[in-house]
């Protein structure tokens, strides 16, 4: 269980009233990684999401040129990390690595689960940002590649 601070819910969960914040931390815990540590490869289970409390993560792709990695995202803390993995069985759609020492909350997604029975509305907030989060990051993501083509 992750205990409640106002600097945690300002960094990580400003959406949410204090109430709300402590109930979704009694469901995590944290995890901290060395700079250069995998959070998570492609192809993993996903079983979780997490939310970046401190330090940095790069999203990585492969190329297509042998295992050659590509960055895509550079995330910082406040960022939602492998939303997939609320989604069911599902496995990792790319590779993190902890750029700086990072601690990141992770949410598993049976504690989704069971929330999403025992306080919908909490549920539904985070999901209304997480798709926010989300949204901007394709948006990000298409102004990217179309100055690539």
């Amino acid at each position: 269980m992750v205990v409640y601070s106002e600097e945690l819910q300002q960094r990580c969960f400003a959406f949410l009233d204090k109430e709300e914040a402590e109930t979704l931390l009694t469901t995590m815990q944290r995890v901290c990684y060395a700079a250069g540590t995998v959070v998570f490869e492609k192809g993993a289970a996903a079983d979780c999401m997490y939310f970046l409390h401190t330090g940095k993560v790069a999203v990585q792709m492969k190329t297509g040129f042998g295992e050659k990695m590509q960055v895509v995202a550079l995330l910082d803390p406040g960022a939602p990390v492998g939303e997939k993995g609320l989604l069911g069985r599902r496995t990792r759609g790319a590779t993190v690595v902890a750029v700086k020492d990072s601690e990141l909350l992770v949410f598993p997604r049976e504690a989704f689960d069971i929330l999403v029975e025992e306080a919908p509305a909490l549920i539904i907030k985070t999901l209304k940002w997480l798709l926010q989060r989300v949204s901007l990051r394709l948006e990000k993501s298409s102004e990217r590649l179309t100055h690539v083509l």
